[in-house]
């Protein structure tokens, strides 16, 4: 994604080399949201005494970490122009897309249903679902007892990718038409079944991020100048919190300026740790409860975790919720024949 092309003349270098920073403000964000992500998955409400310090910190991160991402990912949808894949070849698109998505979230879903199920046997399991055939059904209606919803990401942004080229041209491609649409959507009333209520509610975040795009050279340079103000307004939103009814367009509203102009601060520009961990992103997000669940299902036979201990576990948990996948991605890498799997976590 941030790979130059091969012959650039030289009276657009300047605007490759631009564009280029911009990706990498991106690829760092995304770092930044997926330990974020990640934090929000070492222990689930109610379960191994969780403490208070934990548990607001967890609260306040599921305010705004998502719609954040999603915003990202809009900023990178309308970059590539795949708004406009109705003008090209949208069949392979789709395939593309589908092949992308769907095919990980399927298959994660599944390893996640019965490798949960198996592993109930021999370590504490948070969220496992018992029977072999209501594990698959909660993931696919998204039922409070769905094992997998930590990755229902994939398919709402699968959703986001097919539908926004259509709904680009139904708008007349004019992009805050396609903004007040997505705005509009957010306000109705829908159920969290079948991931309904997802979908409608996080386009606003996904249109914000095409918006950002069209309108970088303006939005960007107000993100970082302001800075300070997008500091207080983010920090006010926090504190409101969820006793605002409409939190999650407050919160998730309210973190865009402030954490892009973060991101782009002079101190990250040399910055490798977050870029690290966005290009590992997909793996990380795949692959993170997996490991989670193998840490924390072996430490609490072994080790305390009430207490102080508590704060060591997440220490533990948060290492191998983040650098286990990577080393997973390395060992995949490292064999020719893992190729077709790779190909899903690079």
């Amino acid at each position: 994604m941030t790979r130059a092309p091969m012959a650039v003349p030289e009276s657009k270098t300047a605007a490759v080399s631009v564009e280029r920073e911009k990706l990498l403000d991106i690829e760092r964000g995304k770092g930044l949201g997926i330990l974020l992500v990640v934090y929000g998955h070492l222990v689930m409400q109610g379960t191994l005494g969780e403490q208070a310090w934990y548990q607001a910190t967890k609260a306040a991160i599921y305010t705004f970490h998502m719609p954040f991402f999603m915003y990202l990912s809009g900023f990178v949808f309308f970059f590539t122009g795949a708004h406009n894949a109705l003008d090209r070849n949208f069949s392979a698109f789709f395939a593309k897309r589908f092949d992308r998505l769907l095919i990980p979230f399927i298959v994660m879903c599944l390893v996640n249903v019965f490798g949960k199920q198996l592993a109930e046997m021999f370590i504490h399991v948070d969220d496992g679902v018992s029977g072999f055939w209501q594990g698959p059904w909660a993931v696919i209606s998204n039922s409070p007892n769905n094992p997998t919803i930590s990755i229902w990401y994939l398919l709402v942004l699968f959703v986001y990718s097919v539908l926004t080229p259509i709904l680009w041209r139904l708008s007349g491609r004019q992009i805050g038409i396609l903004f007040l649409f997505s705005l509009a959507i957010f306000f109705i009333p829908a159920s969290e079944r079948f991931y309904v209520a997802r979908i409608l509610s996080y386009f606003v975040f996904f249109a914000a991020g095409m918006v950002s795009c069209k309108y970088s050279a303006y939005v960007l340079n107000l993100f970082s100048k302001y800075i300070v103000v997008w500091l207080i307004v983010f920090a006010a939103a926090l504190y409101i919190g969820r006793s605002f009814p409409y939190w999650l367009l407050l919160c998730g509203a309210a973190s865009i300026p402030f954490l892009h102009a973060l991101v782009r601060l002079p101190i990250f520009q040399n910055d490798k740790i977050l870029l690290w961990f966005g290009q590992n992103s997909m793996v990380i997000y795949l692959l993170n409860t997996i490991f989670i669940g193998i840490a924390k299902g072996t430490y609490v036979k072994i080790l305390p975790y009430q207490g102080p201990w508590f704060a060591f576990m997440i220490v533990i948990l948060m290492m191998s919720g983040t650098l286990l996948p990577i080393l997973a991605k390395m060992a995949l890498q490292a064999v020719p024949m893992a190729g077709p799997v790779y190909k899903y976590v690079r």
